[in-house]
């Protein structure tokens, strides 16, 4: 069995609360100020934000770690211990090997240097010499896609030309630890869908990675392991699926016990009247074998809840496959079917009939919109799902879908028109 590269042994952070300066006058003019406001005697719940307590975990070389939970809940403080950008107030952390983070967007990068001085200066700034990173270059900026604008100051740059760079330079050293933060949700699809390619071609070549990002699928499609950080502590460990299932359902008993007490929970995304609490995907009622086929019946079921009466709302689904590629879209609007809500829980039912996707991993990511489909009101995904078929590969030259067909040997040959059908 391999050693593990990471280790952290009750791992405790806190940060001193009102403070941002530690010299004696500030020091001073802080008490000062309490004793006038009659606040003279802190409690340390007053005083001390406990960022983590007592975290425990290993990861073991080739791994990959996400870590899930709300905003606040610690999972970056995890980061920068790792990377060394703060210390732990107690505990015990070891690392080993080169560590190659992407935590926040543009860190390591000056904006007044162009492209390639900043690849300079971001491989200083992990460890690597000026002959590694002209080995190094050709490959960052192939991957990059930035060539025309390597002579280019940052300042200059998109935020999502910045992740570019960045990730290309984190991922193209071959890191024996990568650390990555959220930055993959300013990228465009494709170029995300490139960062996934990549970060399993390091997961193979032996790179271990702990990732944090709100984008559950995404977690799935690149992490095996992962943690529900909670309030700095650990809620839940194991697998990605498990530990994503344990979180969403936090998520929705939390919000269930806001609709009971009649108050309308608050959403990231805004004022809503609506949630997609559970997306489920399996055979057609009455079907014997469980397995999802291209020529089978199959359902899936959108679970939501509504926090107000006589609404409506509409559906947008898509079907993804792993690698991020949309195989269809389907919209209640453009299909002329209604769904009323009231307040409480319902649920909509989709069949396809047949399945026709080929062989391969997928899942199924559903937005709720209102009834007019003009305004996005919630989100909700499916666990990955895997249908059975004559191919199973992510291969773009397999396809998507098998369509209903059938094949004859004309006798004479014969000229099709536009829009004719064969068989």
């Amino acid at each position: 069995m391999s050693e593990p590269i990471v280790v952290f042994e009750n791992v405790s952070k806190r940060y001193r609360l009102g403070q941002t300066r530690t010299s004696l006058p500030s020091v001073l003019s802080a008490w000062v100020k309490r004793r006038l406001n009659g606040n003279g005697q802190e409690t340390e719940a007053s005083r001390y934000l406990w960022a983590l307590r007592d975290i425990n975990f290993q990861l073991k070389r080739g791994d990959s770690l996400a870590l899930v939970g709300a905003n606040g809940a610690g999972k970056t403080t995890i980061l920068k211990l790792l990377a060394k950008i703060t210390r732990p107030h107690s505990g015990r952390i070891f690392s080993k090997g080169r560590v190659s983070t992407l935590i926040e967007l543009g860190a390591g990068f000056h904006p007044d240097l162009t492209g390639t001085e900043n690849v300079y200066l971001n491989g200083a700034i992990l460890g690597l010499t000026r002959s590694e990173i002209n080995r190094h270059m050709d490959e960052i900026v192939e991957f990059s896609e930035l060539e025309r604008f390597m002579d280019t100051p940052l300042k200059r740059y998109s935020s999502g030309m910045a992740v570019r760079l960045g990730f290309a330079v984190a991922s193209c050293v071959e890191p024996d630890i990568l650390l990555v933060d959220e930055v993959l949700a300013v990228g465009d699809v494709p170029f995300r869908q490139k960062c996934i390619n990549r970060i399993r071609q390091l997961l193979d070549k032996g790179t271990s990675m702990i990732f944090v990002s709100h984008n559950l699928w995404l977690v799935q499609a690149v992490c095996n392991t992962a943690l529900y950080i909670d309030a700095g502590e650990i809620k839940f460990s194991g697998t990605s699926e498990k530990v994503i299932e344990a979180y969403e359902a936090d998520l929705h008993a939390k919000r269930a016990a806001k609709l009971k007490t009649g108050e309308t929970p608050a959403f990231d995304s805004g004022e809503t009247f609506c949630e997609i609490t559970k997306v489920e995907i399996g055979p057609f009622d009455g079907d014997p074998s469980p397995d999802l086929r291209p020529d089978r019946r199959s359902r899936i079921l959108i679970h939501y809840m509504s926090y107000r009466d006589e609404e409506r709302i509409s559906l947008v689904l898509r079907i993804v496959r792993s690698d991020g590629v949309t195989c269809c879209m389907l919209r209640t609007k453009l299909d002329q079917f209604e769904i009323p809500v009231n307040r409480g829980h319902g649920a909509i039912s989709l069949v396809l009939d047949p399945l026709q996707l080929r062989g391969g991993t997928y899942f199924v990511h559903v937005v709720a919109r209102d009834g007019e489909d003009a305004d996005s009101l919630a989100t909700g995904s499916s666990n990955f799902f895997t249908v059975t078929g004559s191919t199973q590969t992510f291969s773009d030259m397999n396809g998507i879908f098998e369509p209903n067909r059938s094949w004859q040997r004309e006798c004479e040959v014969q000229t099709l028109t536009a829009g004719a059908a064969v068989g």
